[in-house]
């Protein structure tokens, strides 16, 4: 169960899985090939336009089909998250989830891809902050999260509150609109906001 959202319906549930891939993109326009870039690009289009009511599963079919991913054989140590292109391909898997769950909506798909964005951004917020490891012991406190984290934590709580606000005070479920404006509109805001984040990481790697 998606934390205060009982019960979401199926426009919902592409809403917020449209909106997690589009913050998801930022990996991808920062650290993917000119292919992942398109490839994300036509499918979120899609993904939006799925959680708008439209009709196009054939289309989110073709490009699922079409998904764009490296070999992991390319990488040439054991650690991935050494690698841009293990950012990348998270990102593109993110978003081949929304296309998916405009097909076949899932809860899960969403806790699933609210913690995968938690986790990549926990992974800059590390590298950012001079990768220093905090030792929680038993019975204490976790540590705040880091600002990226904060942040998506942030967006996630803002589209849930748009979409309780959608529903109405006797809890009756509306269209769509304007709900996928705003949604869009912060979700791209968010992407703009912490990409130069990502390309600072991308720096203190020695990727760009």
């Amino acid at each position: 169960m998606i934390e205060g959202l009982s019960n979401p319906s199926v426009i919902e549930l592409k809403l917020l899985s449209a909106a997690t891939a589009e913050r998801a993109a930022a990996f991808c326009r920062v650290f993917g090939s000119e292919e992942q870039r398109s490839w994300t690009d036509s499918v979120l289009e899609l993904a939006w336009e799925m959680a708008a009511g439209h009709d196009v599963a054939e289309d989110c079919s073709t490009l699922l089909d079409s998904l764009v991913e490296d070999d992991e054989d390319d990488f040439e140590d054991a650690d991935p998250t050494a690698h841009p292109e293990f950012y990348a391909e998270q990102a593109v898997g993110l978003v081949g989830e929304a296309m998916a769950t405009a097909l076949r909506p899932s809860t899960d798909r969403i806790e699933t891809g609210f913690k995968t964005m938690r986790t990549l951004l926990s992974m800059v917020d590390f590298k950012l902050s001079g990768e220093k490891p905090v030792i929680v012991r038993a019975g204490e406190p976790l540590p705040p999260p880091g600002p990226l984290v904060q942040r998506e934590r942030d967006a996630e709580d803002q589209a849930l509150a748009i979409l309780l606000r959608q529903r109405g005070v006797k809890g009756e479920r509306r269209g769509p609109e304007p709900t996928w404006t705003e949604l869009r509109e912060l979700a791209v805001a968010f992407s703009a906001e912490v990409t130069p984040s990502l390309e600072e990481f991308s720096e203190a790697n020695n990727w760009s």
